[in-house]
Order: structure tokens, then C-alpha cells, then sequence
């Protein structure tokens, strides 16, 4: 009886110990911070508010004794009487070790670790071990995220809409792509540094998540560092130069923190010729801390972005420039090189936080949000001319029969630079001799003469409105059992069209579309855009072409319980959803008169999620784990309508693809070492995907195709009419796609001895599509779409990521507050993307599946194996006067230091007139390919106080 009562006091008098670990200098959180309830094998670390809960806490004694400490402190102690533990939340403050090298760097990311001796102590608390403190990236994030990004490398082969990322709790990717838009909020590194994440399928504290992992990003003013910090960097990259300037008050008396933040990248010229960039950014924070339990956070940031833009091209044009950085988008204008291709963003960004703690056990994060703003890209259009591309597939010397011919072009190409570049003063020489009279123009019943271009440059303008509510709830029921979940709503409001941005000598662009060009004088109303606007004359700054809203609302809700015994932890989620997105149309096409304007039908989809997982504490160092999703997503705004530029036709049939991912491995987190081993699965069922397709292609394929015995649901003599054009322009969109992804991840951290840290890191997957989808063309000339077809894909790669990547670096951190790295990386098996249509029996009928040219047209190609040896070094100073310190950091970082020029970044099958005459030329089954950088630096200064 006398053991049955301890033991009931014991458990009734173990509580949640709560409390703050703060820097001593600046009073600023500590994130990760290592928390010891020494004697009982109880640890936490610290969240990015450097808080702390250690669950189910007792002491062994009357006293109780806490070891807190974090790499660049001087670790301590904190003692106080075991009766207060149900008082009010402790608060420690940590004080730095005083090296320059330490008050500079940013503090580290890793995941605390403690001793076996604090973890596994046997004595009271016997046999509880720690759960994963999985705080921030582990090492083969950091691997993956840097070493391998000049391969383009992607994590497991995923879409980048399956890595979720939040700031301040509002949802950063896009609605559109489902791609994270970092461009958003380039150029403001020293605010957007305090990050949580998850990896893989495990759970989190702030969203569901997916299979990718999640990434909450924290840039309230209450958790940024007090400091003023200037710097300026150089390099040769997309720009030649940063300034940034950023000022944190901290949390000053009275609750109040400011953070304010801006910056400017620029270069007339990047490594590539005739790109060019000129970015500004800026970021406003301001924080009202009412008490402990309220909490009042707004940022407002954007990043006003301008670049001339870089173009892939044919390997035949990067030999005749003799280079790999050839750029087809440029060319000289009064002796001053001019883009046609140039980008400018901005997407200005408020967001609204509220965190309320009503107990020690519950908290909750409230987020309002709203962003809008327009997104410009620039490229080259024209009408009744030439196609002025310097690289046009048909001026390539290969495409000409006449060898004398095909030498000569090659020898102008080779020896001068103005016939590989855009011709700018012969744009505005024929625009200004095509004087020609529109009858008609503009609806009014009256003749206009004028200088009609043909060639004009336009801007595809989007103009995005999104806003939405999150909201976040954490609870503890319990020392083991614990609540997330939340509610997030979000709107979305696009509006697309094209605008004149330059006529380029000439008075007026009649607004007719591209085909219009080859319609017969009988149907001549189809060509026009707009047919409440017809033979519309458009002048810089009018529309023209397509203008359309994209229209999509989603909510979702998410729950998901977290339970740790002694060596198990487990946890499981759900999360339900629904989508509905519609077109309106702004235009009443020509082409397509009874469906091109107001609102499309609502499409609507309802989706769900479920997820779960258990780990296994070996002891404080070693852990096992298997963790389990399914779900499924709505497809994207783009996948669900053919052409939207043009009609509101909705893709037949269109459903929700489904996912199911599995993963188990082993992690090992230990005072010196620490390392992963991964192996995951993943089935993507059931995909809608938008696909590029040669228009070549889709020719040839028609061209098979029985006219008479299609069931074309329209008017067949309008369709057969249609295909007698010589082009074909539109849209190619796969259904019931499955793909599988499955892999390996190892990674490894080691620091055997002092000053020396060595790191090693390999991804090897395989990633293939796994099945034979439909593709449904529409083309622009055609009232409906063809009848589906079968894309031969099965065992076919998903293309534009290494599947193996590998990397090994070592660092040594001097004494004299200096540190240096020496990393090479190794990738292989990246594929190109490939032409669906190609890989159609329509498309190789009466071709001899035995022959070359069979397999030239049906296999998909392979970039070759690359490497690069990369090298990153800094020193830092420190300076004081009149009682305050200054802190001097200087990095450096080289990368490519061999000057590899042969890493293809992406190769897709190039637009080619793949058929002469019905016969297969080898020549033109060729791929558009774009390179990474050769040897390239970044080196920056800091001045921090």
C-alpha cells in the first residue's frame, strides 16, 4: 500500500514545466535551445519564440535542478524547490561566448542533442527517452537545398506544390501552380530566417502538411534579433550587386517591436549576355506585445522584381555562338543591347498575426492575410510577318536541303554576331513601311489608315488578388497527449490579359489573332479577339488578345494528435477540403463566340487527407520511424480548362488525383554525429497535367486520324475545314496519369575532432510514369476538341530532376574566427521532358519499330552526368568603441570552381517540322536545352552593432 500511495503522489504531482530561454545581450529568444531536467531524462528544446514545455515533469529531490544550453553559449544551470513546479513559466537568459565568430553567425539551425547520460539515465524517470526534437532542417535538407540546387535537384522527384510554406501562419503557394513563389520576398534574407520545418510525412504543429514536408517561416518583430545590419555583396550570378539595410528595435519597454528591412539587387548584365536585373525590396514589422498570453503581429513586405530574361535554345546554336550561354532573347538598338524577354513582379504582401496562450496548456495562432499585385512578362509578338526569333527552327542550318545553302548560313551564324542575335532596327524598318488602310476598325463602319505592326512587343500581364483567414490550436490534454489543428480559408481572384507594350515604330496593332492570318475571306469575324470590339486598332498600354478572370475559393479543416509513451511516440491527422474554381471572360472570341465570355461553369472538388506514423526511441540518440499518408488533391486552375486564354471549354470528366506515400528510416542525433536514412514510396494516381505538345506533332497525328468516323460532338465540316490550316495552335491535356516515386536518402554530419566537421549526402530514386494515359488536343482553329488518344508513357521518366545526387564536403573552423568549405556534387539520370504526342501509334504509323529512326523519334533522351566542387568561406572581426561592439563578417562563395559549362539545367523536345513530305528526317529530332552557370562567385560584407 505504502508503494501504491508513493507512486500515486508521485503522479499526481508531476507537471508541465514552462519557460523562456532568452540571450542575455539583446534579449532576444533562443530557438533550439537544449532543455535537461537533470536526474530524469526529460529534455525539450526551445521554438523559435525560444519556449519551452518539458511534459510530466518531476524531480527526484526537493530541488530541481534544469541544464540549458546551445552552441555559441556558455551553458547553465537553473535551480529552484520542486514544490513551484505548477508555478508560473520560468524565464533563463543565456550569455554568449564572447568570439567574434559567434556574435556574427546566424544562430545555427541544428537539432539539439544531449548526452546518453542526460537521456538514458536509469535512475528516477527510468526509461523515458526524448521524442525527436525535429526543430528545424536536418543535414540532408541542408545537403539538398544548397549543394545539389545548381542541378536543379527536387527533393523525391516532387512537384514544388507538395513542399508547403507558410509565413506568420499565412500559406505561401500559389493557388494557380501550387509552386511557393520565393521571388515574393527575395532580397529579404535577414528577416526571413528563423524557420521550423518538417521533413517527409512528418507531423507538424502549424498545418496538416503533405508528402513533401512543410516549412513555417517566422518574421514577426518580437522574434527578430535587436541589431543594426548593413551589408553589400558582389557577384556574377543574375545580378553584380546587393545593398541591404535592416534595424530591430527587439521587444521594447511597453511590448512594442519594430523591424524594418530593404534592399536592392542590380547588374546591367548577368552571367549570361543580354539578361539583366534590377530588384528592390522592402519589409515593415511591427509587433504589440500586450501581456504574456497576447500578441498582435503585422508585416507588410514586397519585392518589386525587373530581369531581363535568358531563353533555352538548340545545341546547334550554342556550337555556331560557341558558347552555352548563347541567348536568342536579345539583340542591339542603337548600339545598347535590348531584351524582349523581361519579367517584372510585385506582389506586395500584408499580414495580420494574433497569438493568444489562454493556459500554459492551450495556444492558438489567428492569421488575416491579403496580397495583390501583377506579374509582367514581355514577349515578342507578330502578325502577316516572319517569324523574327534569331533561332527559328527553319533558319537553323540543319533545316535547309541545299547543302551549299546550310554551309553559308552556318558561316554567317558562326562568324557574325548580329545574324545570332534579334534584329531590332529590322522590326522597326518593316513596321514602318506596312502602311495599309483597316476597314471596319474598331466596329464603326469607318476605314482607318495607318502603320499597321507586324511585329510588336507585348506584355502578358496577371493581375493577383488573394486573401484568406488561417487559424492554429495547440493543446495538451496531457504530459503524453497533445492537439494540433486548425482552419484555413483562402480567395483568389487572377485576372489575365495582354497589353501593348511597344509598337515599335509603328501607329497602331490591329488586334486579330495569329490564325486569323490563314482564315478565308468568308469567315473573316472569327479572327478577331474581341467581337464586341472587332478589327479592334490597339495602341501601348490598350488590351488585346485574351482577357479573363481566373476564380478559385478553397477551405479546408485539419486535426491531427500527437501521443509519446516512454520509448514509442505516435500521431495521426485528418483533413478535409474543397475547391471550386470557374472562368469569366472578358472577350467574346471569334473563334469561339458562345463560350469565350462571362462565367464558365463552377467546377468543384472535395478532397481529403489521412496520415500517420509511430517512432521508436532506442535512447536519446537513436530512433526508428514509419510514417503513412493518403490523400487527394484538386487539380490546378490550368489543368482544368483547355486554353483558357480563349474559351471557358472545361477538360470531361476532370476528377481528383490521389496519393499515397509511405516512408521508414532511421535517425541518428548524437553530441558529434548526426545522420538520416530514408526510403520512401510514392503513387501519384489519376493526375490531370497541361503539357506543352509540337504543334509538328499534333499534325502528324491528325493527319491519321479518320475525319469521317470521329463522333466530334460539333460541326464536322467547321473541324475538317479547321485542319486544313497549315497550323495548329492550342492545348494538350493528359488525364489519368499515374507515376511512382521511390528512393533512398542517406545523410551523415561528423565532427570527429575539434575544428573539423565532414559531411556526406546521396538521394538515389527512381521516378517513372507507370501506366498509359488519354491526351485531349484542342486546337485554337477547332470548335471542339479531338477525341482522346494514348500517350505511350509507361516506364517513361519524370523529367527535369536528377534521380541520383551525391555530395561529400568538409569544413574547418579556425581559432583566428575564420571558417572554410570544400563540397563537391555528383548528378545523374536527369531527363529530358518529352512530346506526348510523339510517343502515339498514330505518330509512328508505317515506321519499322525496329529501326533508328523509330527509336530516335519514340526514346526519351538523357542529360549527361554532372559534377561541381564548390567553396564557401568567411572571417569575422570583432571592434569595440565606447562600450559598444561592432561585428565585421566577411564571406565568400565560389561555386563551379572547375568551370563545368556542360550541366544541363532542363531539355524538353524541340518545335520541329519533324516531316518532309511524310518522311521522317533524323536531323530535326533534336532538344532545346538550357545550361547552368560555369564558375560563378557571390562575396558579401557585414556590419552588424
Amino acid at each position: 500500500s505504502t508503494l501504491i500511495f508513493l507512486s500515486l503522489t508521485a503522479a499526481l504531482s508531476a507537471q508541465d514545466l514552462r519557460g523562456t530561454v532568452l540571450d542575455t545581450d539583446d534579449g532576444q529568444p533562443v530557438a533550439n535551445a537544449s532543455i535537461v531536467l537533470v536526474g530524469t531524462g526529460k529534455v525539450a528544446a526551445t521554438d523559435a519564440n525560444g519556449q519551452f514545455v518539458l511534459r510530466g515533469a518531476t524531480c527526484p529531490t526537493a530541488k530541481c535542478t534544469l541544464s540549458i544550453s546551445f552552441d555559441g553559449y556558455s551553458p547553465t544551470t537553473y535551480e529552484f524547490p520542486s514544490n513551484s513546479l505548477s508555478l508560473d513559466p520560468i524565464s533563463v537568459s543565456l550569455a554568449r561566448i564572447s568570439t567574434p565568430v559567434q556574435e556574427e553567425t546566424t544562430k545555427p539551425a541544428d537539432i539539439p542533442t544531449v548526452t546518453l547520460e542526460e537521456a538514458d539515465s536509469e535512475t528516477e524517470g527510468a526509461g523515458e527517452v526524448a521524442n525527436v526534437l525535429n526543430a528545424s532542417q536536418d543535414v540532408f535538407h541542408r545537403v539538398s537545398n544548397f549543394a545539389w540546387s545548381t542541378f536543379r535537384f527536387r527533393e523525391r522527384g516532387y512537384d514544388g506544390g507538395l513542399f508547403q510554406t507558410f509565413i506568420n501562419g499565412m500559406p505561401f503557394n500559389d493557388l494557380e501552380t501550387g509552386f511557393t513563389a520565393f521571388g515574393e520576398f527575395g532580397g529579404l534574407n535577414d528577416v526571413f530566417r528563423l524557420r521550423s520545418s518538417t521533413v517527409g510525412l512528418d507531423p507538424a504543429e502549424f498545418t496538416f502538411g503533405g508528402p513533401g514536408g512543410s516549412t513555417l517561416i517566422d518574421t514577426r518583430a518580437s522574434s527578430q534579433r535587436k541589431q543594426i545590419r548593413a551589408s553589400y555583396a558582389s557577384g556574377n550570378r543574375t545580378y553584380r550587386n546587393r545593398a541591404m539595410l535592416t534595424a530591430s528595435t527587439g521587444l521594447m519597454p511597453g511590448g512594442w517591436a519594430v523591424t524594418l528591412s530593404g534592399s536592392h539587387r542590380w547588374g546591367q548584365e548577368g552571367y549570361v549576355e543580354g539578361t539583366f536585373m534590377d530588384a528592390w525590396a522592402y519589409f515593415v514589422g511591427i509587433d504589440k506585445k500586450f501581456n504574456a498570453k497576447h500578441n498582435l503581429s503585422l508585416n507588410v513586405f514586397g519585392a518589386p522584381t525587373k530581369r531581363g530574361r535568358q531563353g533555352d535554345s538548340f545545341q546547334e546554336m550554342y556550337d555556331l555562338a560557341g558558347t552555352n550561354y548563347y541567348n536568342p532573347n536579345w539583340g542591339y538598338q542603337n548600339g545598347e543591347k535590348r531584351n524582349v524577354t523581361v519579367s517584372d513582379n510585385h506582389q506586395p504582401t500584408a499580414i495580420l498575426r494574433y497569438d493568444w496562450v489562454p493556459s500554459t496548456k492551450t495556444n492558438v495562432m489567428a492569421t488575416l492575410y491579403a496580397q495583390s499585385g501583377k506579374n509582367d512578362y514581355t514577349r515578342g509578338n507578330f502578325i502577316n510577318g516572319r517569324n523574327p526569333s534569331p533561332d527559328f527552327n527553319r533558319r537553323l542550318p540543319s533545316s535547309m536541303e541545299s547543302p551549299e545553302m546550310a554551309a553559308l548560313q552556318a558561316e554567317l551564324l558562326r562568324t557574325d554576331e548580329s545574324y545570332r542575335q534579334l534584329n531590332w532596327a529590322a522590326l522597326y524598318d518593316a513596321n514602318r513601311l506596312n502602311r495599309v488602310t483597316i476597314a471596319n476598325a474598331e466596329g464603326t463602319g469607318e476605314s482607318v489608315t495607318g502603320l499597321n505592326s507586324i511585329y510588336i512587343v507585348a506584355n502578358e500581364r496577371s493581375q493577383n488578388t488573394e486573401a484568406g483567414a488561417n487559424i492554429v490550436v495547440n493543446h495538451s490534454f496531457s504530459p503524453r497527449l497533445t492537439f494540433n489543428g486548425g482552419a484555413l480559408y483562402q480567395y483568389y481572384l487572377g485576372k489575365n490579359f495582354k497589353v501593348v507594350d511597344d509598337l515599335l515604330g509603328g501607329e497602331f496593332f490591329t488586334d486579330w489573332d495569329f490564325l486569323g492570318n490563314f482564315d478565308k475571306p468568308e469567315n473573316l469575324l472569327s479572327r478577331n479577339s474581341d467581337l464586341l470590339n472587332p478589327n479592334n486598332l490597339v495602341r501601348e498600354g490598350d488590351k488585346f488578345g485574351w482577357n479573363y478572370d481566373e476564380n478559385i475559393r478553397k477551405a479546408s479543416a485539419w486535426a491531427q494528435f500527437q501521443y509519446s509513451l516512454p520509448r514509442l511516440q505516435f500521431f495521426a491527422a485528418l483533413e478535409g477540403g474543397q475547391t471550386q474554381m470557374w472562368r469569366t471572360g472578358h472577350m467574346q472570341s471569334g473563334r469561339f463566340p458562345n463560350n469565350s465570355l462571362g462565367d464558365s461553369e463552377k467546377l468543384s472538388f472535395t478532397t481529403y487527407g489521412a496520415k500517420g506514423g509511430i517512432t521508436y526511441k532506442a535512447n536519446g540518440r537513436n530512433y526508428f520511424y514509419v510514417n503513412g499518408y493518403y490523400g487527394t488533391q484538386a487539380p490546378f486552375f490550368r489543368s482544368a480548362f483547355f486554353q483558357a486564354r480563349t474559351r471557358d471549354l472545361t477538360v470531361p470528366g476532370i476528377e481528383v488525383s490521389e496519393t499515397e506515400s509511405v516512408e521508414g528510416g532511421y535517425l541518428l542525433r548524437a553530441p558529434n554525429y548526426k545522420a538520416r536514412l530514408t526510403g520512401y514510396l510514392t503513387n501519384f494516381k489519376n493526375e490531370t497535367q497541361s503539357i506543352f505538345a509540337n504543334q509538328w506533332s499534333v499534325s502528324r497525328v491528325i493527319n491519321e486520324l479518320d475525319l469521317a468516323s470521329l463522333n466530334l460532338g460539333g460541326d464536322p465540316a467547321a473541324l475538317a475545314a479547321a485542319l486544313e490550316q497549315p497550323f495548329f495552335f492550342g492545348s494538350t491535356i493528359l488525364q489519368g496519369v499515374d507515376r511512382r516515386h521511390a528512393g533512398i536518402e542517406a545523410a551523415i554530419e561528423a565532427k570527429p575532432v575539434p575544428s573539423w566537421v565532414f559531411t556526406a549526402a546521396a538521394s538515389v530514386g527512381k521516378y517513372v510514369y507507370t501506366n498509359r494515359p488519354n491526351a485531349i488536343i484542342s486546337l485554337d482553329n477547332s470548335p471542339v476538341p479531338l477525341p482522346p488518344i494514348t500517350i505511350y508513357q509507361k516506364d517513361f521518366y519524370v523529367p527535369r530532376t536528377p534521380q541520383t545526387a551525391a555530395s561529400v564536403g568538409v569544413k574547418y573552423e579556425g581559432k583566428k574566427f575564420w571558417f572554410a568549405s570544400l563540397t563537391f556534387n555528383y548528378a545523374a539520370q536527369s531527363w529530358y521532358d518529352f512530346d506526348r504526342v510523339r510517343r502515339t501509334q498514330q505518330y509512328v504509323t508505317g515506321l519499322d519499330p525496329n529501326s533508328d529512326v523509330f527509336r530516335t523519334i519514340i526514346d526519351q533522351k538523357e542529360a549527361p552526368a554532372n559534377y561541381t566542387l564548390d567553396f564557401f568561406g568567411g572571417k569575422s572581426f570583432m571592434i569595440e568603441r565606447g562600450g559598444k561592439r561592432y561585428f565585421i563578417n566577411f564571406n565568400l562563395g565560389v561555386n563551379n570552381l572547375l568551370d563545368n559549362q556542360d550541366i544541363v539545367l532542363s531539355g524538353r523536345d524541340a518545335y520541329r517540322n519533324v516531316f518532309r513530305n511524310d518522311v521522317v528526317d533524323p536531323r530535326f529530332y533534336t532538344n532545346e536545352l538550357l545550361y547552368a552557370f560555369g564558375l560563378n562567385y557571390f562575396a558579401s560584407v557585414t556590419l552588424r552593432m
